[in-house]
């Protein structure tokens, strides 16, 4: 699960932050207000919006307003929401990919054999009905992980460097399966160091904001080792680490259960892509 969601948010944020200036915290609070406005198309105040992620109020509104200055969001009375359709930039990219990262992380999931078991339903399965799902996946993961990071950019560069360094087991179903658990580790072999050169390229980062985050991330998960960044094996099985990971886990059963309702085709996901499937972000 925690690969599956590393491999689906640094898709994201590699698609999306360069569209954002790099700002983590910017595209989680689009996230939410494409989130609430297609959902009931109604504003959201801006207090809210920062309650919901956790964010000061003068951050959020220094975000909202920068939204406002591109066309992205209005503001109207009760609050903000978004301009535009599905079909506009930037949510015509983002959209699709979203869902069909989901998809891809069922599908993984299920090849792993750690895809829970759903009720299926009857009804035709609508894309459209899924998308919503990515982001609240992705913003849930977020908070659930508020305990064993400093803040979501911390966080965007740690799930990267953990995704680097799994993506031999990720693009692998039968070493995805043997290594399913976080005890054994997997062995060193296995395991691709990320250069913080290239987690700035991807993620679309200032070379010296991300010099500087490691420096925090080195303090704590991340050790330095040939070749680039690692995450330490003992992080894994810290207390704090446990309990968020048991927290995602509930997260994601809980967010995943409308999908089943809405005919998702949790016995062959493949089925459901939008586009196809996301190509994983290179980070040689």
């Amino acid at each position: 699960m925690t690969r599956g969601l590393a491999e689906m948010q640094t898709n994201l944020l590699a698609a999306a932050l360069p569209e954002f200036g790099g700002r983590v915290d910017q595209f989680m609070v689009f996230t939410l207000l494409a989130r609430r406005t297609f959902d009931d198309g109604r504003p959201i105040p801006v207090l809210a919006v920062a309650d919901s992620l956790r964010l000061p109020f003068e951050t959020t509104r220094r975000h909202v307003a920068a939204l406002a200055a591109r066309g992205l969001c209005r503001r109207e009375r009760g609050g903000v929401m978004l301009t535009g359709t599905l079909a506009d930039a930037p949510m015509a990219t983002l959209v699709p990919l979203a869902h069909d990262c989901l998809v891809r992380f069922i599908a993984d999931l299920a090849t792993a054999g750690g895809l829970p078991c759903f009720t299926p339903s009857a009804r035709d399965y609508s894309w459209k009905a899924g998308w919503p799902l990515a982001a609240d996946l992705m913003l849930a993961a977020a908070d659930s992980n508020r305990r064993t990071h400093q803040d979501r950019v911390n966080l965007a560069l740690f799930s990267t460097i953990l995704c680097a360094n799994n993506r031999a087991i990720s693009a692998d179903p039968h070493l995805s399966r043997r290594h399913a658990t976080i005890a054994p580790p997997p062995p060193d072999l296995l395991i691709r160091p990320l250069r913080a050169r290239v987690l700035s390229e991807r993620l679309a980062m200032p070379k010296a904001t991300v010099r500087r985050r490691v420096e925090q991330l080195l303090a704590g998960p991340v050790r330095q080792r040939d070749g680039g960044l690692v995450v330490d094996d003992a992080w894994y099985s810290s207390p704090d680490v446990i309990a968020t990971s048991r927290s995602t886990w509930g997260n994601m059963r809980r967010l995943l259960t409308p999908l089943a309702t809405h005919g998702f085709p949790f016995h062959d996901p493949e089925r459901a892509y939008r586009v196809g499937r996301p190509a994983f972000v290179p980070l040689d």
